[in-house]
């Protein structure tokens, strides 16, 4: 779904919703949301989830009571917000990334899940991809495989032997860390991290990737990064360093390159399990779901600003370039 599409969507749903909203009953059925990041940040995750839920008939405050938790960016509150969440016995919980999934499978073992999260498998959330057993299914975004796509794609703007810094939060998991290692040999790059969870954290890792001549950024798969894209896409901005992102979204926000599935299309995947589950199915039975189209973004202005010229062959490759 295109942005202007889905910013049609979400204001034609916000109007139906200030239309038909009522005082929220204690009758209603829940659906609980646990969010790592602040509220503010987290909008970019309610809005959304709102609108496509209205679009399907789950209307707040009629049919419908949404909770959402949020952690502030703090890890460590997620497993008390979880078990609150769950002390409101809602009919299905919703997460994305993977300690939100982790708190929530913690704390219950019987109310369904749909978690959103770059390896379900990988992060040992489910037993496998079809038959995920337990009370969780949800969409797996291939975070893994993708980190690994995305430093070859950003290789392709840097010189030679390249130092190439890898941005991470504390809770992403490690399992890209051997496919970014295997494409940096076969590339030539050289790969430091920087393990970061707040502003302040990231500025302080993007100053002194600058200072030390370090090179690019490859942002990983992270539901807490992309939150703080902001602060991440000003900052690069600011420092002239090439950045390369998950969600082509963010190149509409000033981001210079970015790859990886629609975030609308799998926030749509998301409420789709969760409208199943409201239905009566199990999260047993719901298969988990991947992506099935990859969007290479680029950014020609920020290209500009920032004095690079793209290649040739990642122009010819792009299947989005924002002039």
């Amino acid at each position: 779904m295109k942005r202007r599409e889905f910013v049609a969507l979400l204001s034609g749903a916000m109007a139906l919703w200030s239309v038909n909203a009522r005082p929220q009953q204690s009758s209603l059925p829940v659906f609980g949301i646990l969010l790592v990041f602040s509220r503010e940040a987290g909008k970019t995750f309610t809005e959304p989830i709102r609108a496509y839920m209205l679009a399907l008939g789950h209307i707040e405050g009629q049919n419908i009571t949404f909770d959402f938790r949020f952690a502030d960016g703090k890890a460590e509150r997620l497993p008390g917000l979880a078990a609150e969440l769950v002390a409101r016995r809602p009919v299905v919980i919703a997460t994305f990334g993977d300690a939100t999934a982790h708190a929530a499978q913690a704390a219950t073992a019987n109310i369904p899940i749909v978690a959103m999260s770059e390896d379900l498998v990988g992060a040992k959330l489910v037993a496998s991809l079809q038959r995920p057993g337990g009370n969780i299914t949800g969409v797996s975004i291939l975070g893994t495989e993708l980190d690994a796509k995305r430093l070859e794609f950003l290789a392709q703007m840097l010189p030679p032997r390249s130092t190439v810094l890898l941005l991470a939060d504390p809770v992403t998991h490690r399992e890209s860390r051997p496919a970014l290692n295997s494409a940096a040999q076969a590339l030539g790059v050289t790969l430091h991290e920087a393990v970061v969870s707040t502003p302040e954290e990231i500025q302080r890792a993007l100053r002194s990737a600058k200072a030390s001549g370090i090179a690019g950024v490859n942002v990983l798969a992270s539901a807490l990064l992309f939150a703080l894209r902001g602060r991440i896409v000003g900052l690069a901005a600011e420092l002239g360093l090439p950045a390369i992102y998950q969600w082509p979204e963010t190149t509409e926000e000033g981001g210079l390159i970015a790859y990886g599935p629609s975030l609308n299309g799998a926030f749509r995947q998301v409420v789709a399990l969760v409208a199943k589950i409201l239905q009566g199915a199990k999260p047993s039975d719901l298969p988990v779901e991947q992506p099935t189209r990859f969007v290479l973004s680029l950014n020609l202005r920020t290209a500009k600003a920032l004095g690079r010229t793209i290649p040739q062959s990642l122009l010819l490759r792009a299947d989005q370039v924002i002039q």
